[in-house]
């Protein structure tokens, strides 16, 4: 689809779901919306588990996400959409303006962030470009992705200076995600002593005691990042 669709009668329509637990939101963003030609509202629910039963019958092409919702939250939802409708594209539409969550929800996959207060051109656009390019890329998009590219460059170097190859920073993100040395080995496919051992070697390089020791000093270094953070 491409903007010169919008509003021809008789084509396409972008068909759209709506979540946001607040009724007078669901009201504005309908009546906001109800006018635009190349796009038509499927539904609109009030929660997460609401929406998923009605997307059942009702079939989409983007969804506009509120991200906190009761019950289930726009998180949990983009979570299972990714896994059982991937062509659907995510929009989140929201109150916080945090760049961290923006930048986490676009690392899982969804295709774009707007705050609550966008106009609604940028809203109609945010659903064209998500078909047509994957992503809208929106102020706050933008600065997260500027973020994580800054963040990726500082981690290559890091990598590069203490000389881990792929599997020693694979092992990195894993130890800092909490995960035992047996899960760790069952992930990578090597036998936990093998494991133990690059373990040991990463916090001997890395003069960590702990793991709670290890973890901050890979953050601080760039070795590794929390998703979103």
């Amino acid at each position: 689809m491409t903007k010169k669709q919008r509003g021809e009668k008789g084509g396409p329509k972008i068909r759209i779901a709506i979540a946001d637990d607040h009724t007078i939101v669901l009201q504005g963003l309908s009546a906001a919306l109800k006018d635009e030609e190349g796009i038509t509202i499927s539904f609109v629910a009030q929660n997460g588990i609401e929406f998923l039963e009605k997307l059942k019958s009702k079939p989409i092409d983007v969804a506009l996400l509120d991200l906190d919702m009761p019950e289930m939250n726009g998180k949990e939802v983009l979570e299972i959409l990714l896994k059982k409708y991937p062509e659907i594209c995510v929009i989140f539409i929201s109150m916080h303006t945090n760049v961290q969550i923006a930048g986490e929800l676009i690392q899982m996959g969804a295709k774009g962030y707007l705050k609550k207060d966008c106009s609604v051109e940028e809203l109609v656009d945010a659903f064209y470009n998500v078909l047509d390019k994957g992503i809208h890329q929106s102020d706050i998009v933008n600065e997260a992705l500027l973020i994580q590219v800054q963040k990726n460059h500082k981690r290559q170097e890091a990598m590069a200076h203490f000389n881990f190859s792929e599997r020693e920073m694979m092992v990195i993100r894993l130890i800092c995600s909490g995960s035992t040395s047996e899960s760790i080995a069952d992930r990578i496919g090597l036998s936990k002593k093998s494991i133990d051992r690059t373990r040991s070697k990463l916090f001997q390089v890395l003069h960590a005691k702990t793991t709670a020791d290890f973890a901050r000093i890979c953050i601080e270094k760039g070795l590794y990042q929390p998703i979103g953070g």
